[in-house]
């Protein structure tokens, strides 16, 4: 008789998830070492869940997260983080946000 066990502890996770995270601080969000942002991973689900961002205007926001990384029209983009292999970039997961035409955030969202 052959018996097969299966257990899983999703507690364990959410616990080195927790681990990982960090208060959001605009001091540290704005640190740059070499070309990555070493804490914006950390710090992005609390800035996302405790920081309402939706119609900041453009200085507010700006004061708050920084100078964004780019621009485009009325978009303005955040990178969290770029995996690469040497130069190249493989992937890059980006903070966007979208901004009215008066100037105040229309909505934010996780790309990458």
């Amino acid at each position: 008789m052959l018996s097969f066990f299966c257990s899983c502890d999703h507690s364990g996770k959410q616990e080195s998830n927790n681990l990982n995270q960090e208060k959001f601080d605009k001091i540290k969000w704005q640190v740059k070492e070499d070309k990555d942002y070493p804490y914006r991973s950390k710090m992005l689900e609390d800035l996302i869940s405790n920081h309402p961002l939706k119609g900041l205007k453009k200085d507010e926001l700006i004061d708050i997260l920084g100078l964004p990384d780019r621009t485009d029209s009325s978009y303005l983009f955040y990178r969290i983080a770029q995996k690469r292999i040497g130069v190249f970039p493989l992937s890059t997961k980006t903070l966007v946000i979208k901004l009215n035409k008066d100037g105040t955030v229309a909505w934010r969202k996780i790309h990458g």
